[in-house]
């Protein structure tokens, strides 16, 4: 029944009234006076006499008579009860009004309504009499839904007639049968001839409707088309049986150009709800305090079709206090701006068809059938597919191609993939229409150059056009014009991207070169070739995936004097440019073939150059450089040199990748303020960035594989906003002390810096940075804080001769020791030792400190250490820590971090005393040093985040050689016989004799 409702403005019942009553009580009086005086006013109305009644169940047909009935009247008198037959059709009549378009009204026919709704009196009586003869489950069930059914009815809305009371009964009968045939008269409005896929939409602002107890506004929109209008007509035919008043406004949009045309829909409103003719509010304002009046109080339905002005709202329907309670109002709109605005909560997006409902409905209007032979299959997917589920652009293109044969249908979709059926195009176009001009501009750049594109990389293009963006696209969103998506990227729907470019195109249907937008290959190529160019072109977007050539004389951008946009992707040209015009924001050309921009171009507002694998040689951008946001030369080969860009205060992103020759770039460029992107990988020639940078709104700096940069610049002040840096693959060999002043730094990838051993202490100083030193390892964190004292170059790398820093985390007041460099004299000496020591690894015990005693002076000592990497081919960031006690005192912590990259490593680094001096009133004084290898790395567990943690390992061994020079034998002991190593049966050589002892533990 609801699939009928929805196509047919018929009246889809066979009964208008249905009669529920207890013959034996009224049927040759009430009834019967009631029945003739319906049938008298025309109104179809089923009365049962008793001939389709049998035993105590309903008939199929009487079932049918109660579903096909758009009102049931339900008499109650005083014995209506004592006919289960009775209580067995008010059930069955209280489960249809459930489905759409079915009211019910009672008649308390000399009988209260609270005895049926209580069950007191004669209803109570019956009711135990029918109980007492249950004895099942089942019939116990039956009753309880007699019950239920008794008091629902009796809280519906009706009448009630008592003998003995002023109003006679014929007159009574006549109220009712005026009331029945008012509401009868409310005919549903036709929705559609294939009303196809309306079902879900339908249920959909169903959904939104709530309970009824309080006044609700539900809006469709979406793009036009789009079948919102046939929602609400769909919706309002299931409803408006329910309500005291009902309007459907059709067309504000249209019926409020002139200026009288909304008085003319406030006395409609009116007319219709209140069921009154000839309402007259004569001026806007005078309307909305009328309609507020009458409408108070009462339960109306209101449609507000195609509304495109929130002040049409406004005067219509300014307030859920203009209505009754439970009254519904339903607004549609292309427009959802306008919808929030009047504070409408409750939305519906109107959606294309699936494919299938596509497909159906295309084939009922091009073949009156929903399915069609082999033959026209590829036909309806065709159309289909140019349609998008747009069902106007369904019903438009099918009904044109009714009748015609195979091939006409083909020939006429050839032409509407190329230019927009009319009908179609005018429908889609009021929406443009409906535009600001900002607006306008935004819609057609997108609808000719940018659907399917990430936002972020539009937005800029746009705002170089002169738009004012972020406003623009909310206004185009809400109109249903475009959409976003949840990945940040710009989609519109086909028929209207072929709207926007016809728009264009209209501009001047012969001459592409008089339109404001050039799109199609073939005629930016007519344009280039033939000089035929004017003032009237905008924006330029040429992508040469066919291999375009362009045999030109370089002259053609002469006369567009206001082109803004120039873009050109993947072409060749027989030559460069002569000349670029002045007014130009927006140059993206890649494969540019000239060695240098023509030297007459002076953009006064150039904002974006874009420029990758261009033959660029000389780059001289001082005339341009004062509104420059953007620089793009990756892959310029030939491109050695960079210029000063002290010039572009406004320049956020730099990118360089890939110019293989570059070997210059002005130290200009550490000092631009606005500068979030810099980067520059591949540039395998350039040797230095600049010698320092203060880059406050660097964000990313990328020198990722620049093979043969060797020195990083000093960094002068705080960056807080700087979030990644990447040197994987430099030449680097020092990072400088100032790396501390980036303070927002969160990655700092070293992967493949070769020279690069050590991390600058300050590094621990960056409290969120994780640092990346190895190809398919975790990050580092967790380094620790130090003191500013240094030894510089204090630890030796044994075979690389390369020095490390050591740091001291702590220093006693009292200290007397230093570290120092290892003696050069005894490289070679202790290299040959260590050697020896690989070969005895089974007689090395792994001990984590080593004891020993002297008196006077501290000796002077070799500390060594070898470490092995923990994890195989991995490289690693660790700390190298050994502490000195004096007594049980601790006189220092030194530590040294490194960057292991060798599976073995020994360090080496010399300790001797400053001052002679008596560390305690002892003679000997014992001391410990007591070795640790830390390592922070980052572990996953399971699916959980990657957590950090700082792990300690003992060293493989540790060596501790006491120099002959500068120390008295007699002075040092070693007591712990378990950490003296003997170097048993090893020759060692003839030099060693310089040192007193070796201990290895």
């Amino acid at each position: 029944m609801a699939q009928r409702s929805f196509s047919s403005s018929r009246n889809p019942w066979h009964y208008d009234v249905f009669l529920n009553f207890r013959g034996e009580d009224t049927r040759s009086q009430f009834a019967y006076n009631l029945y003739n005086s319906l049938r008298q006013k025309g109104i179809v109305t089923f009365f049962d006499d008793d001939g389709l009644r049998r035993g105590e169940d309903i008939t199929p047909s009487l079932f049918k008579a109660i579903q096909n009935s758009m009102i049931s009247i339900v008499v109650f008198s005083k014995n209506y009860a004592s006919s289960t037959y009775c209580l067995n059709e008010l059930v069955k009549i209280l489960e249809c009004a459930k489905e759409e378009g079915r009211s019910i009204y009672p008649i308390f026919y000399e009988v209260d309504p609270s005895q049926v709704r209580h069950q007191t009196g004669t209803y109570a009586e019956a009711l135990s009499k029918h109980e007492a003869r249950f004895h099942t489950d089942a019939d116990n069930e039956k009753a309880q839904k007699w019950r239920k059914a008794l008091h629902e009815a009796a809280n519906l809305s009706g009448w009630h007639f008592q003998h003995g009371s002023q109003q006679p009964e014929y007159e009574f009968i006549r109220k009712i049968v005026e009331e029945i045939s008012e509401k009868i008269n409310y005919i549903p409005l036709h929705v559609a001839d294939n009303p196809i896929g309306l079902e879900y939409a339908v249920q959909g602002v169903k959904s939104l409707l709530g309970d009824g107890s309080d006044v609700n506004m539900v809006g469709i929109y979406g793009i036009g088309g789009i079948g919102k209008t046939t929602i609400a007509r769909a919706v309002y035919n299931c409803l408006f049986w329910h309500f005291q008043g009902s309007c459907f406004l059709p067309d504000i949009r249209e019926n409020t150009i002139n200026k009288h045309g909304i008085v003319r829909l406030q006395e409609i409103l009116l007319s219709e709800t209140l069921k009154e003719e000839d309402i007259k509010v004569r001026d806007v304002n005078r309307g909305i305090q009328i309609i507020k009046r009458r409408l108070q109080q009462k339960k109306v339905l209101l449609v507000l079709d195609d509304v495109d002005k929130l002040q049409q709202l406004k005067v219509l329907a300014g307030g859920h206090d203009w209505f009754g309670s439970g009254s519904t109002i339903i607004i549609t709109t292309r427009d959802k701006y306008l919808l929030d605005a009047h504070g409408v909560v409750n939305l519906y997006e109107a959606k294309p068809l699936n494919v299938e409902k596509a497909i159906e409905l295309f084939n009922w209007h091009a073949f009156k059938k929903g399915k069609v032979g082999p033959a026209y299959t590829n036909i309806s997917n065709r159309a289909v597919s140019y349609a998008c589920g747009l069902p106007l652009a369904l019903e438009v293109i099918g009904s044109h191609l009714f009748g015609k044969s195979l091939e006409q249908c083909s020939s006429a979709l050839d032409k509407y993939e190329s230019i927009p059926h009319e009908k179609i195009h005018e429908i889609l176009k009021v929406s443009y229409d409906g535009l600001e001009e900002n607006e306008k501009g935004i819609f057609l750049d997108i609808a000719c150059f940018f659907n399917t594109c990430e936002l972020g990389n539009v937005t800029p293009i746009l705002e170089a056009h002169g738009f004012y963006v972020e406003d623009g696209l909310r206004v185009l969103v809400d109109r249903s014009l475009i959409k976003i998506d949840s990945s940040g990227f710009v989609r519109m729907h086909d028929l209207i991207l072929d709207t926007g470019r016809e728009i264009v195109r209209q501009e001047s249907t012969l001459e592409p070169g008089r339109r404001s937008r050039l799109w199609f290959n073939e005629d930016i190529v007519h344009v280039l070739e033939e000089n035929t160019g004017s003032d009237k072109i905008e924006f330029i977007k040429l992508e040469g995936h066919n291999n375009i050539e362009v045999q030109w004389n370089g002259k053609a951008f002469r006369e567009m004097k206001n082109l803004r946009i120039l873009i050109i992707e993947d072409s060749t040209f027989s030559t460069g440019p002569k000349h670029l015009p002045n007014s130009l924001r927006v140059l993206d050309w890649s494969c540019y073939p000239s060695p240098s921009l023509p030297s007459d171009f002076n953009p006064k507002r150039f904002e974006i150059l874009l420029m990758p694998e261009s033959c660029l040689q000389i780059f001289k951008p001082e005339k341009m450089l004062g509104s420059l946001s953007i620089i793009n030369l990756e892959d310029c080969k030939f491109l050695t040199d960079l210029p000063s860009l002290r010039e572009a205060p406004l320049l956020t992103t730099l990118r360089l990748d890939k110019c293989s020759n570059l070997v210059n770039i002005d130290e200009s460029i550490g000092f631009l303020d606005k500068l979030c992107l810099l980067s520059a990988q591949e540039c395998t020639k350039l040797k230095t960035l600049a010698p320092c940078i203060m880059l406050t709104s660097l964000e990313t700096l990328d020198l990722r594989r620049c093979e043969s940069l060797e020195s990083f610049p000093e960094v002068l002040g705080k960056m807080e906003k700087i979030r990644k840096i990447y040197l994987d693959g430099t030449n680097i060999e020092k990072l400088p002390f100032s790396i501390r002043n980036f303070v927002g730094l969160e990655l700092l990838s070293l992967k493949g810096c070769r020279r690069l051993y050590q991390l600058p202490d300050s590094i621990s100083m960056i409290r969120e940075v994780k640092v990346l030193v190895g190809y398919g390892h975790g990050t580092y964190q967790n380094f620790e804080e130090l003191s500013s004292e240094v030894s510089a170059s204090a630890m030796l790398i044994d075979g690389d001769d390369r020095y490390l820093d050591v740091y001291y985390s702590y220093i006693s007041p009292n200290n007397g020791i230093q570290v120092c460099s290892p003696n050069p004299i005894m490289h070679s000496d202790f290299r040959l030792l260590f050697q020896q020591l690989r070969k005895k690894k089974k007689h090395v015990r792994r001990e984590s400190s080593i004891h020993f005693s002297f008196r006077n002076k501290f000796p002077k000592i070799a500390v060594c250490c070898k470490v092995s990497a923990v994890f195989w081919k991995s490289l690693m960031a660790m700390n190298f820590k050994f502490r000195v006690f004096i007594n049980e005192s601790m006189q220092f912590i030194a530590l040294s971090n490194f960057i292991e990259r060798d599976r073995e490593t020994i360090l080496w680094c010399d300790v001797e005393g400053k001052v002679e001096g008596v560390f305690s009133e002892q003679e000997w004084n014992k001391v410990e040093i007591v070795f640790e290898l830390g390592f922070p790395m980052q572990r996953n567990r399971g699916n959980e985040s990657a957590t950090l943690s700082f792990l300690s390992a003992i060293p493989n061994w540790t060596l501790i050689g006491v120099y002959e020079e500068g120390n008295n034998k007699e002075d040092i002991e070693f007591k712990d016989p378990v950490s003296i190593f003997p170097l048993r049966n090893i020759q060692l050589p003839s030099s060693l004799p310089t040192s007193l002892y070796y201990v290895v533990v």
